[in-house]
């Protein structure tokens, strides 16, 4: 597609039926980056280049296709996000971006959050692995080998969100004090008696106006689905021993415990895994692809802990 303030270099788009095709010289979009960015990058891509180099030969090269975006954008085309660079992220399919500034007032909240939504990205994969030789505060690092599978796009990443003493989030109150009652009276200082009421008690001499932020967390099966689809075709893939959901379902037991129970659905909906000592973890049966993976579920407070303690 013709771009209106940048023009891609002399290469190939990768493309993507069942997987992704790299062609010798694939054009991959790049953001350097506010603040630390461009000294991150300058660095980056020497690495990257070399790699390459090293791997094929001199057979295969990216052709680097840089778009902008943050503080960089808004002082060359005054927008935060233009148009371009979506559009590159997305036409090329692949990319690479740095850290970037989040604007000041209102507008977009944050830019990294607006390109995950603006391209539905929505696994945030993370693996964790040690490397001989770095500092580390933990017993044994060499035993931290693990990937995490995020969620990028829902969620509290949905980024719905309303200001305490703003209309928006007064709107929500009304709305949950007249049809939803019960649950309003668990919001703690969702009044001007109950907020008066504090500040006299502390003997302090306060606004007694309302001043509650509001925020949203929409979790669907249809996103939990392929979040969590995603995760165990990538331990397959890669052959890991499990798959964990990690949750905080004893206190969000319609959120984030949907979550779980989706989890598990999933394991033995797509990949055939059965339940093993009464339930709910499961396993997928030996002549299976993954077979023998489990597939079981932990409370973020204890998975934190125990990252650190059993790794």
């Amino acid at each position: 597609m013709p771009y209106k303030n940048v023009a891609p270099p002399a290469g190939e788009k990768i493309t993507r039926t069942d997987r992704l095709n790299v062609p010798d010289r694939p054009i991959i979009p790049f953001i350097r980056g506010d603040g630390t960015g461009p000294d991150i990058w300058a660095a980056s891509v020497r690495v990257f280049d070399a790699a390459i180099e090293k791997a094929y030969g001199g057979k295969k090269k990216i052709a680097w296709f840089e778009v902008f975006a943050g503080q960089t954008a808004k002082d060359k085309f005054d927008e935060w996000l233009p148009d371009d660079t979506v559009e590159a992220f997305r036409e090329y399919l692949v990319g690479i971006k740095g850290p970037l500034t989040t604007p000041v007032g209102g507008g977009i909240r944050s830019l990294n959050v607006a390109l995950r939504q603006l391209l539905d990205l929505f696994v945030c994969l993370r693996p964790v692995q040690y490397f001989k030789g770095v500092p580390s505060p933990v017993k044994h690092p060499e035993k931290v080998n693990m990937v995490i599978f995020r969620e990028n796009t829902e969620d509290i990443y949905a980024g719905i969100e309303y200001a305490a003493g703003t209309p928006e989030a007064q709107k929500i109150l009304d709305f949950l004090q007249k049809e939803f009652p019960k649950e309003f009276d668990k919001v703690r200082f969702g009044t001007k008696d109950k907020a008066r009421s504090f500040w006299k008690m502390v003997g302090a001499t306060e606004s007694d106006e309302v001043c509650v932020g509001i925020g949203i967390k929409p979790v669907s099966y249809s996103g939990s689905v392929r979040l969590i689809h995603s995760a165990i075709s990538y331990a397959i893939q890669n052959r890991r021993r499990s798959v964990t959901l990690v949750h905080k379902g004893n206190i969000m037991k319609f959120t984030e415990g949907a979550f779980r129970d989706w989890g598990f659905d999933v394991a033995k909906k797509y990949f055939g895994a059965e339940e093993f000592d009464g339930g709910p973890w499961c396993r997928i049966p030996m002549g299976k692809p993954g077979g023998g993976i489990v597939i079981k579920d932990a409370i973020a407070d204890i998975t934190l802990q125990q990252v650190l303690t059993r790794p």
